[in-house]
């Protein structure tokens, strides 16, 4: 029997390197989807394999600042178009701040929150003086200017005017550590060739991303980058949250208060390139509105140091599809996994003789319960199996769907054919698309 996820669900799919997770998950959902679709990865191949696909129902915007699909570049985004209130800024700059955190290192409750702040102020004070966002970066190497404090007063934003007049006027030591956090949290937008995408082009042909626009239609957006010092990373995420608020403002308006046809949003490697921080939020209401997300990582501790413990947990149990692919060693959490799936009765027998010989012989059975799948045996899940947890059902074995198997195979081969350029058209042969299980 199929099984299916609704275009209102909300997942994680937790899957381990080399496990299928883009074969069986990723491409066949944005190949589906009959609306707006947003796709976010560190890799080339799931726009290969998709974008002729897409492209049949509405127009392929890449963003690709680190140039993974080639040179070519055919949009940029303005991020501080939408900044328009202090709220707008911090939600921004958490972005930059939350890429740069490098997992399990503990954040400083002064320096850290000070900078986050400084970087919002600064980011504000781009946007209502018109400029772009570059302006914000050179501000933060310069500790000493106060034209942002003066814009900001100019605008009626005296209140962080005074935050930033404050840093300003701090002691040197104090002041700089401020400024060096600040700076590095925007240490992405000191790369030419990311910057390029985020402010006004120089040439001809480069369309400006519309995220309002986006979401009325039936495009795709895919966002490409990888980690590492100087990674787009924030403007990834940025760009991806600029995407779901409009989407979330549209659907306010439409019938019902869902967005029809529903944006989909597949977050692949979101713990590396797309730390939303208020995406364990976001599941729990996002389904509702015609918003559905999938979230892929690569283990569940992945996401405990992007969202914390609690976050992670949150995001986990707001999911109404969760899907396990196997690959994962953290024998805790498959402990979880394995009590979740339950028990049954196992029944025994035993026999028992009296006496020597030819005595007189009994049998005796006898029942107990035993885990259904063991950690050791989620551990070994072999590569065409998941483990599906849906709400409202019991937990269930089920067999993976490859894009191979499904509608669209044709249409995928050619699209591969003619984006990759290794000519590989036939994923079947590749270690990414696991073999279907005969039995």
């Amino acid at each position: 029997m199929p099984l299916r996820q609704s275009w209102e669900d909300m997942a994680v799919d937790i899957w381990g390197p080399r496990t299928g997770k883009t074969t069986c998950r990723a491409i066949p959902a944005i190949v589906a989807a009959p609306g707006p679709t947003l796709v976010t990865s560190v890799k080339g191949d799931i726009v290969d394999a998709t974008r002729d696909i897409r492209a049949t129902r509405g127009q392929v915007w890449a963003f690709d600042p680190q140039h993974i699909l080639g040179p070519e570049q055919g949009m940029w985004w303005n991020p501080l178009r939408a900044v328009a209130t202090i709220t707008d800024a911090r939600r921004l700059g958490e972005h930059f701040a939350s890429a740069e955190r490098e997992p399990g290192v503990s954040r400083d409750a002064f320096f850290d929150s000070s900078s986050e702040e400084l970087v919002a102020n600064l980011l504000l004070a781009a946007a209502v003086s018109g400029r772009d966002i570059l302006a914000a970066c050179r501000w933060a190497v310069s500790p000493r200017d106060d034209e942002p404090a003066e814009l900001l007063r100019e605008h009626g934003y005296d209140l962080p005017a005074d935050a930033v007049a404050g840093v300003v006027n701090m002691p040197d030591k104090t002041r700089g550590g401020i400024y060096a956090g600040a700076q590095k949290m925007l240490m992405c937008l000191t790369e030419p060739t990311v910057t390029a995408w985020v402010t006004p082009p120089t040439r001809g042909g480069v369309l400006e991303f519309d995220p309002a626009a986006f979401v009325a239609s039936t495009d795709v957006l895919y966002l490409l980058s990888q980690s590492g010092p100087g990674s787009p990373a924030p403007l990834v995420a940025a760009l991806t949250d600029a995407v779901l608020r409009a989407g979330e403002l549209r659907a306010r308006t439409c019938p019902g208060r869902r967005l029809d046809p529903p944006l989909l949003s597949v977050l692949d490697e979101a713990a590396n390139i797309c730390r939303l921080r208020q995406l364990p939020a976001l599941y729990s209401f996002y389904g509702s509105h015609g918003l559905p997300i999938i979230t892929i990582l690569q283990s569940y501790p992945q996401g405990v140091d992007v969202w914390g413990r609690e976050g992670m947990r949150k995001l986990w149990s707001a999911a109404n599809v969760r899907t396990y692919g196997g690959g994962v060693a953290d024998p805790d959490w498959l402990e979880e996994l394995s009590k979740l799936i339950g028990e049954h009765d196992v029944t025994t027998r035993s026999t028992s003789s009296s006496g020597s010989g030819w005595g007189q012989r009994s049998v005796s059975h006898a029942t107990r319960r035993q885990r259904i799948l063991d950690v050791a045996d989620l551990h070994a899940l072999p590569r065409g199996r998941m483990v599906v947890y849906a709400s409202g059902a019991p937990p269930a074995l089920a067999r993976t769907a490859p894009w191979q198997t499904g509608p669209y195979a044709a249409a995928i081969r050619v699209s591969i054919a003619r984006w990759d350029p290794h000519e590989r058209t036939d994923w079947a042969l590749t270690t990414d698309a696991p073999p279907e299980p005969t039995s």
